[in-house]
């Protein structure tokens, strides 16, 4: 049997043949196929279900509609669980797909169970785990059952890129007219949600900046690279106007962290950033550096949080060595308070101290089994596709190590993601060192995005290699 090799630059380098019969190596992988809206039998309920959700949870219509406190969201992810298992039951599959990722997660929410019996407050801790980490949980396996394919992370990516770019021009929109600020001059979200506090609201826009940078950095419609550029420079703004020290620091690192992963240092885009620098520093408002110098110096802390931070982070450490085994109860850190103590929060403001401190020893080296894992798929997928720059740079088609059976867009769209992803897990590690985020939606969509692109790469590849061990596949160079 005579074997072509999958090469970049080619018009249809993804279709193979087997036994006769042109097929597509998606096909081959089983990934799903377009829905086509006038026909009913191509709608997929698991995926429809997952990305109403998203919009529900990114862009909030409900509480613009007078219905924050309905359960339509949760509605929406049961129907799309219940449709997930039903379709992969009657194609033949198991009922879930598996991972080592949602292992980590079971074991996390194990961990919460376990310690409720030994926690400050049974029932408090009892309600975080069914009402918050359930649905988490719940949800991150939709995502990794149903975003099998690289338009579907794409699509994804996209909602919450436009999502962003609507809540961001609406905060500085508030901030502009001074309405909706906290403590003076900070800004915080539009609605409720995960993104009210202006932390908050800081660490999403650092985390999924990324994926807006993603859109401008690969190449594609002028239109949406034009849009995404746009929506980029507003969730700066609106960091900007967050007045987060936590958010600036990991913002640094993130666009760092891109920039490098990306191969965006070139010597045109250092002149550009340089300009941009000259231009935007000098019109951020005081407010903003004196902010941003209380970092290091007390003095220019007028609310004295910097010095609470430091007693609460004491606190929490002391929490822990008092029950490393245990814990004191999932979100029972606010509860388990020493009286007296003199500080506005009862937070740990360090996820890994939160977790350390609520859920002890176990519940810590699952956290940071599943904050390692996303890194490394993450990595994975730039890693794998590495190879595309090496192609630019020289001018000529190097010969992949193994085929992957993606075609060339897929290819460059999973390796600016990969990229991006890296991107987006640095920046929400340095700014969740200064929030108690361990149990929010930011980071398990972080954690579901990285993975899906490192299993799309997988998936393609191993169906591909598996039909031309059978011999029932060649490629084919349309």
């Amino acid at each position: 049997m005579t074997t072509e090799r999958l090469t970049f630059g080619h018009p249809s380098v993804a279709l193979v043949r087997r036994r006769g019969t042109v097929r597509s190596t998606a096909a081959l992988a089983d990934e799903p196929a377009p829905v086509r809206l006038s026909v009913l039998a191509t709608w997929d309920w698991a995926w429809g279900g997952l990305l109403l959700f998203t919009i529900f949870l990114f862009f909030r219509p409900q509480d613009q509609l007078g219905l924050r406190d309905s359960n339509i969201s949760d509605v929406i992810a049961i129907v799309g669980l219940i449709s997930m298992v039903l379709m992969n039951v009657s194609r033949g599959r198991a009922p879930i797909r598996v991972t080592r990722e949602l292992i980590g997660v079971v074991a996390l929410g194990a961990v919460m169970l376990a310690t409720v019996a030994t926690s400050y407050w049974p029932g408090g801790a009892f309600r975080v785990f069914t009402d918050v980490y359930l649905t988490l949980a719940l949800i991150f396996l939709l995502m990794i059952n149903t975003v099998t394919s690289p338009k579907r992370i794409e699509r994804i990516c996209w909602v919450i890129v436009l999502a962003f770019g609507y809540m961001s021009s609406r905060v500085i929109f508030n901030y502009v007219r001074g309405v909706g600020l906290v403590e003076g001059s900070r800004a915080i979200g539009p609605d409720g949600g995960f993104f009210e506090n202006p932390n908050d609201l800081a660490l999403n826009l650092v985390v999924f900046l990324p994926l807006a940078l993603m859109y401008v950095r690969r190449p594609g419609p002028p239109f949406k690279r034009l849009v995404a550029a746009a929506i980029s420079g507003l969730m700066l703004v609106a960091l900007v106007c967050t007045k987060s020290r936590g958010g600036t620091l990991g913002g640094v690192a993130m666009l760092v962290t891109f920039l490098v992963v990306s191969r965006s240092l070139t010597p045109a885009s250092l002149i550009a950033l340089v300009i941009a620098g000259m231009l935007v520093v000098p019109v951020l408002p005081p407010a903003f550096w004196d902010r941003m110098a209380s970092i290091t110096d007390a003095r220019k802390d007028p609310t004295g949080s910097r010095e609470e931070r430091k007693i609460l982070l004491q606190h929490a450490w002391h929490t822990f060595l008092e029950y490393p085994l245990t814990g004191v109860g999932a979100g029972q850190f606010q509860n388990f308070f020493i009286e007296g103590l003199g500080t506005r929060w009862r937070e740990t403001h360090n996820a890994l101290l939160q977790v350390a401190a609520e859920l002890g020893l176990f519940g810590l080296i699952a956290f940071c089994f599943l904050i390692v894992h996303a890194f490394g798929a993450a990595l994975f997928t730039r890693r794998s596709l590495l190879w595309i720059y090496r192609k630019r740079r020289r001018g000529r088609e190097p010969a992949p190590e193994t085929a992957d059976g993606l075609e060339p867009d897929e290819r460059v769209f999973l390796q600016t993601h990969g990229a991006a992803m890296v991107a987006a897990v640095v920046g929400w590690f340095v700014t969740a060192m200064f929030l108690s985020v361990a149990y929010g939606w930011t980071f398990f969509y972080v954690l579901g995005l990285a993975v899906v692109g490192r299993d799309v790469i997988r998936h393609r590849a191993a169906a591909l290699a598996d039909a031309r061990q059978r011999g029932e596949a060649r490629v084919v160079l349309a």
